[in-house]
């Protein structure tokens, strides 16, 4: 990003030599020495005044008064736009340096006061059109900020100078990286301000305010500050726009109240940019808010819009551990501004690499916030606000993440969170929400998979992410069009020993879903379950699959299923040979099932008065007796089984069924085979000889009463 100062180079060497030389007091100070330093610095850049009117030394006291900086710059940001100007003024009326010394290059103060303090930026275009800052600041068409700062005072300060570049007709990556190296030499015990406020304007269309109070820096040293307090921060914007023939303005309001950081280190961020390296990667030990709050409210805009005035506050917001390591700004912008150019296609992609490999890497220990609170009002109600409910609301006592990183995420987690829509009668609440254990592949694999996958379908599972478990509890949804609320007491998924982004071990539970029955809506079912007294369904499941690559096992246990008062089911299955190149190519995987073989499997339905139940209905609509429709429905498939039909385990089965159909209790059929079978030859046998099937499959059947 070049820089371009309004004064050449050549005249800087005489700002230097005049306005330094008259800024000198008569008896110099290690307080007067340094400022001298810094009002050089800004005249060799082009600085219109860089002065103070005098030093009033006493010992080790010194007093500097009505020091004032001002001057213009201006960068380009495109070489085919107009350059951006800056326009910048520096005021204290009165700072006291006290307990001043020297050493070398080493300014030394035990404290530095000032009652006051006003800086103002400006931003505007087309640089050339203005010739001093005056006329920059009398603009209407500039970006102004004015900041004043009250009662400012740092104890234990320290400077080790180092000569700063000059940036005449622009600045090098070098330059830049010695300015930025040059804030790490400085330190000190302790800094405190009473209040900062500072005002900015764009014109007509964006005005705003921002106030921070009573703030507390400490142990600054070598760019890492041990302590930052701040009372209050409050900023305050208006925006006015022009909407669809309409005056919009939209007013918004923001307070965090109790704001700290410990352990504050920018030396991550300076090795990001090439300015130094840093001993470790951890910007920051802590953040904290205590509490916030926002409001924002829009007039003028049309009543079909969604909202007229929101509110959101929140109570305590801690961010802890947070790391960055790795990155490099200068490549990151090389490859931007290689793609600006529309390379071709291949170079493009290069370019992309080569900015992704720049981002580095992150890390985040633990964050979280509390008592999130968010009401907003749709324009109309937004009129009556303090009689009418909110159009929409919502509640989220805690949040929180842990391990987060640029390619994974420890856990994500929520608790008690509420919703809820006024006019539509819709209310949410969620008691915990879950996610953990994720991982996703890098940004350049993700884009590496995806430009393969044209070619080779199997690269994308590689940007594939994983998930180790997904659980939620304690959810109720209820709307105007639901009679009753859908209830789930829990949902839990876990996942685990991944082979790329497929499981090798999955469970699932499934507790208390409950809703009421008249969902269902299909009549016969309906007419099923009122016969039972069911007036609300209530579900559970629960299964385990796992593979074991020592034995190549595949079992599906211990899968439940329950229908309360109605119907419960168990089964289990179990398969072989299933290789690891199954998860490793699923592309393929119907190569690699046909190798399978069948070990076994347990099939059992239990205390289930809705078969009953059905049966009864079907009976009822066809006029017969419902053993008889049981016998005669039973009987039809035997019939159809072929030569099947004539087994001693086809004829048992059949026995058992009729038995169940009369009482549900508790039907069981198992299949244990001495040895393994192919599952292809179970295929071909099913289709020559079924008869042979039932021996083979040690298949025997039994029903309890």
């Amino acid at each position: 990003m070049p820089f371009q100062n309004f004064k050449r180079q050549g005249f800087f060497a005489v700002s230097i030599t005049v306005l330094g030389l008259s800024a000198q007091p008569a008896l110099s100070s290690p307080a007067s020495d340094l400022i001298d330093k810094y009002n050089d610095w800004f005249l060799a850049n082009g600085a219109e005044t860089a002065t103070y009117a005098k030093a009033v030394e006493d010992g080790s006291k010194t007093e500097i008064l009505d020091h004032k900086i001002e001057g213009m710059f201006s960068l380009s940001l495109d070489e085919d736009k107009p350059n951006l100007g800056v326009y910048y003024i520096i005021k204290t009326p009165k700072a006291v340096y006290d307990g001043s010394s020297r050493d070398g290059d080493t300014f030394s103060f035990d404290n530095v006061t000032t009652d006051k303090m006003q800086l103002e930026f400006g931003f505007f275009e087309k640089a050339e059109n203005f010739k001093s800052v005056a006329e920059a600041q009398a603009s209407k068409d500039a970006i102004k900020v004015v900041a004043d700062a009250k009662d400012y005072v740092i104890s234990g300060y320290s400077v080790n100078w180092v000569d700063l570049p000059v940036l005449s007709d622009g600045v090098t990556a070098e330059e830049f990286q010695q300015l930025l190296a040059a804030t790490t030499g400085v330190s000190y015990d302790r800094s405190s301000f009473a209040e900062v406020v500072a005002d900015m304007a764009m014109a007509d269309a964006l005005t705003g305010t921002y106030t921070i109070k009573n703030g507390v820096y400490s142990g600054a040293e070598n760019g890492v500050v041990a302590s930052i307090s701040i009372e209050e921060i409050e900023y305050k914007t208006k925006t006015s726009l022009k909407t669809d023939g309409r005056d919009v303005s939209t007013v918004s309001e923001t307070v965090y109240n109790d704001f700290s950081v410990k352990d504050q280190d920018i030396r991550p961020l300076l090795a990001l940019l090439g300015a130094g390296e840093a001993p470790s990667d951890q910007l920051l030990s802590e953040y904290r808010v205590g509490s916030f709050s926002t409001t924002m409210k829009t007039e003028g805009g049309s009543a079909s819009e969604p909202f007229g005035f929101i509110e959101v506050s929140g109570g305590e917001t801690t961010t802890k551990d947070m790391r960055m390591s790795g990155g490099d700004a200068a490549k990151l912008w090389a490859a931007f501004e290689s793609l600006k150019d529309k390379p071709e296609e291949e170079d493009a992609v290069d370019q992309i690499f080569a900015m992704l490999d720049a981002l580095g890497s992150y890390y985040v220990a633990y964050s979280d916030v509390s008592d999130i609170v968010i009401k907003a009002w749709d324009p109309i109600r937004a009129r009556m606000k303090d009689s009418e409910a909110p159009s929409f609301e919502a509640t989220l006592k805690h949040f929180s993440t842990t391990d987060f990183t640029a390619n994974s995420l420890g856990q994500l987690k929520f608790k008690g969170l509420h919703g809820a829509v006024e006019g539509d009668d819709a209310v949410f609440d969620l008691e915990t929400f879950e996610l953990a254990d994720l991982a996703w592949p890098s940004l350049r694999t993700m884009v590496e998979s995806t430009l393969a996958a044209e070619a080779d379908p199997a690269a994308a599972m590689k940007a594939i992410p994983t998930i180790g478990r997904v659980s939620l509890a304690g959810l109720n949804m209820q709307a105007k069009d639901l009679p009753t609320p859908v209830s789930l007491n829990e949902l839990t998924i876990e996942m685990g020993n991944h082979i790329g982004p497929i499981p090798t071990s999955l469970s699932e539970v499934i507790g208390g879903l409950s809703f009421d029955a008249a969902l269902l809506q299909e009549p016969m079912v309906l007419g099923v379950l009122d016969r039972l007294g069911i007036e609300r369904v209530n579900l559970t499941q629960d299964f385990k699959i796992a593979w074991d690559e020592n034995t190549q096992d595949l079992t599906l246990e211990k899968f439940e299923f329950e229908l309360e008062n109605g119907i419960k089911l168990r089964a289990d299955i179990q398969l072989g040979g299933i290789p690891r190149s199954l998860f490793e190519n699923p592309h393929e995987a119907e190569a690699v099932v046909a190798l399978a073989t069948f070990k076994g499997a347990q099939i059992e339905v239990m205390d289930s008065p809705l078969i009953s139940e059905l049966l009864a209905t079907q009976a009822e609509q066809a006029g017969l007796p419902a053993e008889l429709l049981a016998s005669m429905m039973i009987d039809g498939t035997l019939q159809q089984a072929g030569p099947l039909a004539e087994t001693e385990f086809a004829l048992e089965l059949a026995k058992a069924a009729k038995s169940f159909a009369a009482k549900p209790t508790n039907i069981r059929v198992t299949l244990a085979p001495q040895k393994a079978v192919p599952i292809m030859q179970l295929g071909g046998i099913a289709a020559l000889a079924p008869q042979q099937l039932p021996e083979m499959l040690g298949a025997t059947v039994s029903y309890t009463e």
